[in-house]
């Protein structure tokens, strides 16, 4: 055995020390790739220019960019504004109150179409959804008023039932409906505005009427929707967005242009890391998705960061305002993440650049 000095041992740990470290840094995971560029192709093969400029815009900003948005209330659009000096890019609308069976007891819609063309015209980039009252049947009983015809169980109207008979009175409501909604559409079309058209959202989870039978009359009610929209009613400004996570759901990329994700976690600083990969294993770049609806502020630096490239977020209403300013602040002024005046600069300046920094706020 040969004596080795405390000088020496001392050297030797040293070394092993730092060859240990720098081990350890060699190994750290490389940093997750961005999803694969996605076809900005719309499934409307006569997409209206409108249409497929805003879907052109947001298959280039994919993987590299994340556009703001607001669900339901523009009370909103100052909250945010107030704490970041800056504006959403998306602000979503509803018809809701445009139901026929709401309109029946008396619900006004107090100009909600005009009111999300006043902000298209302003630069928003518009979202609208329907939370669309059962055509009939409603219970409108003190524990379920018709004001919540929407969910299942305020309505013992069928949608399999209506579809195992299309002569039958229910499956002409369904259509009597969906008209109605295509006529406030048609505003948007004649003003040449394009929409991201969320309809029948959620549906896999049960809790709405068009999602209580199962995946089968689901998916017969979307295609019915989009061919009676787009072929009867020559609705060409729509871009398709598909709010649902299961594959057995899904109505089809004939009739789908982007995924939607609905997602309120107990944690509000979840990445949603596995519900983005799960979707990305499932659709192999062939769809955008979207984080369409989020209760409160979605972390967005550090899911980008984690490698979640959402196209786009929309925070619903008034769950922003429990948000730290300088949380909403932090998000809206991340380079990556596009607001209003982002959207504003590039249609003024013609950039396709990607992100630098935010313009000066207004």
């Amino acid at each position: 055995m040969i004596p080795v000095s405390p000088v020496r041992c001392c050297w030797m740990a040293l070394v092993l020390t730092a060859g240990a470290v720098l081990a350890k840094t060699n190994c750290r995971a490389a940093p997750p790739t961005p999803p694969p560029s996605v076809p900005a192709a719309l499934s409307d093969s006569q997409a209206t220019p409108a249409a497929r400029t805003l879907m052109n815009r947001l298959a280039a900003s994919y993987g590299r960019e994340t556009w703001s948005g607001l669900c339901y209330e523009t009370n909103d659009i100052a909250h945010v504004h107030a704490a970041s000096s800056l504006k959403p890019a998306i602000v979503a609308g509803d018809f809701m109150d445009y139901s026929p069976s709401r309109v029946a007891f008396g619900s006004l819609p107090k100009d909600g179409t005009e009111t999300m063309i006043a902000l298209s015209r302003s630069g928003y980039t518009v979202s609208m959804c329907w939370h669309w009252n059962a055509p009939t049947n409603l219970l409108n009983s003190p524990e379920h008023p018709w004001w919540r015809g929407f969910y299942t169980d305020a309505t013992t109207f069928d949608v399999a039932k209506a579809f195992a008979d299309t002569n039958s009175v229910e499956y002409a409501l369904i259509l009597r409906d969906i008209d109605a909604i295509a006529a406030q559409l048609q505003k948007f079309s004649n003003a040449g505005i394009p929409v991201l058209w969320r309809p029948l959202h959620e549906a896999e989870g049960g809790w709405f009427w068009w999602g209580a039978k199962g995946p089968l009359p689901f998916k017969l009610l979307w295609r019915l929707l989009y061919h009676r929209l787009t072929d009867e009613h020559h609705l060409h400004n729509l871009i398709w967005v598909f709010a649902g996570e299961r594959m057995d759901w899904y109505p089809g990329d004939d009739v789908v242009d982007i995924i939607g994700v609905d997602a309120y976690p107990k944690d509000p600083g979840d990445l949603l890391v596995p519900r983005w990969q799960q979707l990305q294993n499932h659709l192999k770049g062939r769809k955008l998705i979207a984080l369409t609806e989020f209760g409160g502020m979605p972390e967005i630096p550090r899911m980008q960061e984690a490698g979640v490239w959402w196209a786009y977020f929309a925070s619903w209403y008034g769950s922003v305002k429990p948000v730290p300013d300088a949380t909403i602040a932090r998000v809206y002024r991340t380079p990556t993440v596009v607001t209003l005046d982002q959207l504003k600069y590039r249609l003024d300046t013609g950039s396709t650049s990607p992100p630098s920094a935010q313009p000066d706020a207004k």
